[in-house]
């Protein structure tokens, strides 16, 4: 059965670094009654005849409810990028976006009891911190969680000082950040490989890992964890292009 489109409104708009913006966009609240931490929409942007072109996927960064039903969008400017350039150069708060879902099984894992290590790059955290923030909701945390960013600059961290906070005062969550192009950090240096390889080297059947962004990154990830043993079952994944 084909998915209905819907129509949502832009009532906000924040910069979240040089190249990355928040789009707050208000919907239906009946929507959102089956939603599952870890979806995303569809908008279909006037850009292009095709709709090949047209439809673009993000993420869904937050909790929206049928009681605050309000989606967060997390969202990279790429140079050429038909959405992106459409996004950032035309919309403007007050304007309606076409978009259906939410959609799609990259979701949390209900009857978990196994540790998450979750990997990303860039705007991939979306998802995830959409299943924090259900974790959150939740009586206590059923599982320790990992959560293993990457991206090029300090500049770049998204959601930095929300995660830094929770991993100071929630003793089942752990935060690590990789920086591949910033000799001034402090922390980790180059890519999010290192830092699970250095965690989790020896296969372990109570580790559950999760990961989203670019594809070479996540097919390098996959491999990595094959080599170190670990299953296909253990290994999910969401591709960011």
């Amino acid at each position: 059965m084909a998915r209905k489109w819907h129509e949502a409104k832009v009532i906000a708009i924040e910069d979240m670094s040089q190249y990355t913006r928040k789009y707050y966009l208000e919907c239906e609240g009946e929507i959102f009654a089956n939603f599952r931490p870890g979806q995303f929409i569809t908008l279909d942007l006037p850009i292009h005849e095709k709709r090949t072109q047209r439809w673009k996927s993000y993420s869904i960064a937050n909790l929206p409810t049928a009681d605050h039903p309000v989606i967060e969008l997390c969202i990279v400017y790429l140079e050429g990028g038909l959405a992106s350039e459409y996004l950032f150069n035309q919309v403007k708060i007050g304007d309606s976006l076409t978009f259906k879902g939410p959609a799609g099984v990259f979701t949390y894992p209900e009857q978990n009891d196994l540790k998450m290590v979750m990997i990303c790059t860039g705007t991939g955290i979306a998802p995830f911190r959409s299943m924090l923030k259900y974790l959150n909701t939740l009586e206590s945390w059923p599982h320790d969680v990992h959560l293993i960013f990457g991206t090029r600059t300090e500049d770049g961290i998204l959601y930095r000082e929300e995660l830094e906070e929770l991993a100071a005062t929630n003793e089942h969550f752990a935060y690590d950040v990789a920086l591949s192009r910033d000799p001034d950090w402090n922390g980790h240096k180059g890519y999010v490989h290192t830092i699970y390889e250095e965690y989790y080297p020896d296969a372990s059947e109570d580790v559950l890992f999760y990961i989203c962004g670019w594809t070479a990154m996540v097919d390098e990830a996959r491999q990595r964890l094959e080599n170190l043993g670990y299953t296909k079952q253990q290994v999910r994944f969401e591709l960011y292009g």
